[in-house]
C-alpha cells in the first residue's frame, strides 16, 4: 500500500525552506521517508542560514539523497521558495507542496491533496485543515479570509475552535488563500498567476498570490477539512509586527484600496504605546519605532512591477 501511494506521487516536489531550522527539517523529512515517500521528491532550499546549520542540513540531504539548494542570500519566504520551484520545474515536476519546517503532515494528507489537485483542472491551490500540534482538536486554520473593504484585514477561518464544534464541508472553496505553511499548487498555477512576489519578504506573500485568483473567475482554490496537518505555534517578535504592518499596506497599494484610516490607526497605536505608562518601557519604545518604520516603508517603498 505504501509503495502504491509513493509511486503515485512521482510528479510531486515537496519544497521546504530552511533558515536555521535544520533539526526540525531532518525530523520532518525522516518521518515522511519512513512513511514511504521517496527522497527524490524533497527539495530543501537553504535561505543563507548560519554556516553550522546549513552544513548540518547539507550533510543530512546528501546522506538521504535529497535535492539540496543553497540560496546566495536570505531573500525571504517567497524568493527562497521561488528558487526551489524553478529547480523542481526544471526537473520535470508538475505538482508542488510547500511545507514550513514546523509542520507535521502525514502521507495520507499529502496523497489526498495530490489526488484532488491532479483531478480538478480548475483547482490551482489546495491545502489541508491545520490544527495545533500540541492540542490536536484545536483548529489553527481552515484557510484564510481577506477583507479588502477593511484594508485587507486577515483572519484564519475557524481559528481557535474545537474540531467538534465546526460543521463544514470536506472541501471548502469559499476562502481567499491557502495557508503558506502547507500549500499545494501545480505548474499551471505559476504559468497563469506568475510567481510569488519577492518584495513582501515574509507574511502576506501567499495570501497575495492566492488572491490573484480573483482576476480569473474560472479558477479556484480549496481547503480539504477531511485531512489534517499540524502546526507548531511560535513566538512572534518585532519582525512579525513589522512585516504584517508593512505588507498589509503593500496589499492596499497593490489593489488600490484607500488606506489612510489604516495608517492613522497604526500610528495612533504606536503613539499610544510610546506615551503610555503601562508595560515595559523598552518594549513600548521598540513597538513604536518598529511600527513607524513599517508604516513609512509600506507607504513609500517602491514595489516591484
Amino acid at each position: 500500500m505504501i509503495m502504491k501511494e509513493t509511486n503515485s506521487l512521482g510528479n510531486l516536489a515537496i519544497i521546504i525552506l530552511n533558515y536555521n531550522t535544520a533539526g526540525k527539517i531532518a525530523n520532518q523529512v525522516t518521518q515522511l521517508i519512513a512513511e514511504g515517500i521517496s527522497s527524490s521528491i524533497f527539495y530543501i532550499i537553504d535561505n543563507h542560514s548560519k554556516i553550522e546549520d546549513r552544513k548540518s542540513l547539507e550533510d543530512f540531504s546528501q546522506k538521504n539523497n535529497l535535492n539540496f539548494i543553497k540560496s546566495p542570500e536570505n531573500g525571504g519566504y517567497a524568493k527562497g521558495n521561488n528558487i526551489a520551484i524553478a529547480h523542481a520545474i526544471n526537473d520535470g515536476k508538475i505538482v508542488f507542496l510547500i511545507l514550513n519546517p514546523d509542520i507535521e503532515i502525514p502521507l495520507k494528507t499529502i496523497s489526498t491533496l495530490y489526488e484532488t489537485i491532479s483531478n480538478e483542472k480548475e483547482l490551482l491551490f489546495v491545502g489541508p485543515r491545520i490544527c495545533d500540534k500540541y492540542d490536536r482538536n484545536i483548529i489553527f486554520s481552515d484557510g484564510g479570509i481577506l477583507k479588502p473593504e477593511k484594508c485587507f484585514e486577515s483572519d484564519h477561518l475557524h481559528y481557535g475552535r474545537n474540531v467538534e464544534e465546526v460543521n463544514s464541508s470536506e472541501k471548502n472553496y469559499r476562502i481567499d488563500y491557502v495557508n503558506g505553511s502547507a500549500l499545494m499548487f501545480k505548474k499551471e498555477t505559476v504559468e497563469i498567476l506568475g510567481k510569488m512576489r519577492e518584495d513582501f519578504f515574509m507574511y502576506f506573500e501567499e495570501a497575495e498570490w492566492c488572491y490573484r485568483l480573483k482576476q480569473y473567475p474560472k479558477y479556484k482554490q480549496a481547503i480539504l477539512t477531511n485531512v489534517v496537518a499540524y502546526h507548531e505555534m511560535s513566538d512572534k517578535g518585532d519582525f512579525y509586527q513589522f512585516y504584517m504592518t508593512r505588507n498589509r499596506i503593500y496589499m492596499c497599494r497593490l489593489y488600490q484600496i484607500p488606506h489612510k484610516s489604516l495608517i492613522k490607526s497604526y500610528l495612533y497605536e504606536a503613539q499610544k504605546r510610546f506615551l503610555g505608562f503601562k508595560g515595559n518601557t523598552k518594549k513600548n519604545f521598540s513597538f513604536f519605532t518598529t511600527q513607524v518604520k513599517a508604516v513609512l516603508e509600506g507607504e513609500f517603498q517602491k514595489l516591484n512591477s
